[in-house]
């Protein structure tokens, strides 16, 4: 077959090219996340269900926190870098990273010293109830350097440059927590041995952070960032109209597992936390898919905007909806059919969160329908847009989760959040058709959401059949069934511009050559 490249097409092409280029680094970072999947085995084992619940408590309480102390700094970063010429953009990643750390330093004194009385409203287990005041003095310290991986990860980003940031996130931060609380676990340190590890591990991130912009930016000029004048006053002002919705959208991830610790008394709710933090980590796989675009997808729409080029950027838009929701599918179907098998790995206690897996999958594929639409509206100017989204489906979560908790548990929580996310994914695809005439659905996307559909019940069945036998049929044969999905979905189920814009890959399983 000849190749089909034209000159009709290219321009679309290399605008496809550049979104499936940056999504495909940024999903090989955060791919790396399955170290934290694989982690998670090893702690509940090193140190129980109850403590590994909450710990899971805690580092949802701190990422949450994370979205007040970095003052939306990591989202204004991708707004301003891609538009800043010069010295412009060094002063602007100085300024984000300054204000970031000063605010997150004085939270975590706050915390510190408050800790008696948070300690109050947080479930443990007997063994851990004793020392919970001294876990979240220490455990406070994580928020401030983490929040220097966040904004300093983002000035990368905003560079769109998506690969450095994986050594950092994922396999130094989360690689050497999980060998350290191993080496804790060994020494005994049953309760501190989490905790600690990842203050270590993160200390460490936070460093090899600021040498990733010391090798994007002239650092010099970033530490001498000034923090007045006109930029800095726009980012400020965008910060904190923008920082409520990515509170908003924490909550979302994170709020579940808060939520059951609340509801359920004790160990019980420290637990709780624990397998549906489980739960939710096996159904994130499947959200690497949409974040992957998004981020992606933000300030290439900052840049297209601020060319005027709403074409291309229509273009970009249909692209990575359809591709996003073609892989999710099988994917998706792929995590479901693989659960019970993944909780095997875990203690028996776990299997709890088989159903809760099922929920969120079933609403990541929902969500991933609606492409990268939120990253769209938030970077084109409608900044009360994105909150009033995530408001009206953090409330959706909320009633529900009050009202299926207590007697459902993690199925409840996972009830909750599905409704909630959806509700907000669904606005913001609303949204970009009504408000921007960006339209994802056209006539490219009915063949691989099709495909993707049949190759979706074809695994199911064959999960459900091989679970029959135990571990490890259902695991290997979700991964050989979305593998196979994999190269019939780019083979025969999206058009030759889309497989050319993946690169290599697209062109060796389309026309079996480089």
């Amino acid at each position: 077959m000849s190749d089909p490249q034209l000159p009709g097409v290219q321009n679309e092409e290399n605008q496809r090219a550049r979104v499936a280029s940056g999504a495909g680094l940024a999903l090989v970072g955060r791919l790396g996340a399955l170290i934290e999947v694989v982690s998670v085995i090893f702690f509940t084992w090193a140190y129980g269900a109850v403590t590994y619940g909450l710990f899971a408590v805690l580092w949802s309480y701190v990422k949450v926190l994370t979205a007040v102390s970095d003052i939306a700094m990591t989202t204004a970063l991708q707004r301003f870098v891609p538009r800043a010429e010069g010295e412009a953009a060094d002063h602007a990643a100085g300024y984000a990273l300054k204000l970031s750390l000063i605010a997150s330093s004085l939270m975590a004194l706050a915390l510190t010293l408050a800790a008696p009385f948070l300690g109050r409203f947080i479930n443990a287990g007997d063994g851990d109830a004793e020392h919970l005041v001294q876990v979240i003095q220490l455990y406070a310290w994580v928020l401030p350097f983490w929040t220097i991986v966040e904004v300093a990860t983002a000035a990368i980003r905003a560079r769109r440059t998506f690969g450095p940031e994986i050594r950092v996130r994922i396999f130094y931060e989360q690689g050497l927590r999980l060998v350290a609380a191993l080496a804790f676990a060994g020494l005994g340190f049953n309760t501190f041995g989490l905790f600690a590890a990842h203050l270590v591990s993160v200390m460490l991130a936070a460093i090899l952070a600021l040498r990733l912009v010391a090798k994007h930016y002239n650092f010099r000029a970033v530490m001498a960032a000034p923090m007045r004048g006109l930029q800095v006053q726009a980012m400020r002002r965008y910060g904190r109209t923008v920082m409520p919705a990515n509170l908003v959208k924490k909550l979302f991830s994170e709020f579940p597992v808060m939520y059951l610790n609340l509801l359920l008394p004790g160990a019980a709710g420290a637990a709780a936390g624990g397998y549906y933090a489980v739960a939710r980590k096996v159904a994130s796989a499947l959200q690497l898919v949409r974040l992957t675009f998004e981020y992606v997808m933000a300030p290439l729409a900052a840049e297209r905007d601020g060319q005027g080029d709403r074409t291309a950027l229509g273009d970009m838009y249909a692209f990575a909806t359809r591709i996003s929701l073609a892989l999710a599918l099988p994917f998706g179907v792929s995590l479901m059919a693989a659960r019970h098998d993944l909780l095997a790995a875990l203690t028996p206690e776990f299997q709890v969160a088989g159903s809760a897996i099922v929920i969120l999958c079933v609403a990541r594929i929902v969500e991933a329908a609606t492409g990268p639409s939120s990253a769209i509206v938030e970077m084109l100017g409608h900044r009360s847009l994105p909150l009033l989204n995530g408001i009206a489906g953090l409330a959706v979560l909320l009633v529900l989760g009050f009202a299926l908790i207590p007697e459902q548990g993690v199925t409840g929580a996972a009830w909750a959040a599905a409704f909630g996310m959806n509700t907000t994914a669904i606005l913001g695809l609303v949204q970009t058709q009504v408000l921007f005439r960006l339209n994802p659905y056209t006539r490219l996307m009915m063949r691989p959401l099709a495909l993707g559909i049949l190759l979706g019940a074809l695994l199911f069945g064959l999960g459900d059949a091989l679970n029959t036998f135990g571990p490890p049929f259902g695991l290997v044969s979700a991964v050989f069934g979305f593998m196979v999905s994999l190269l019939i979905l780019v083979r025969y189920g999206i058009g030759p511009e889309d497989a050319l814009a993946l690169g290599r890959f697209g062109r060796i399983l389309r026309y079996g050559r480089a």
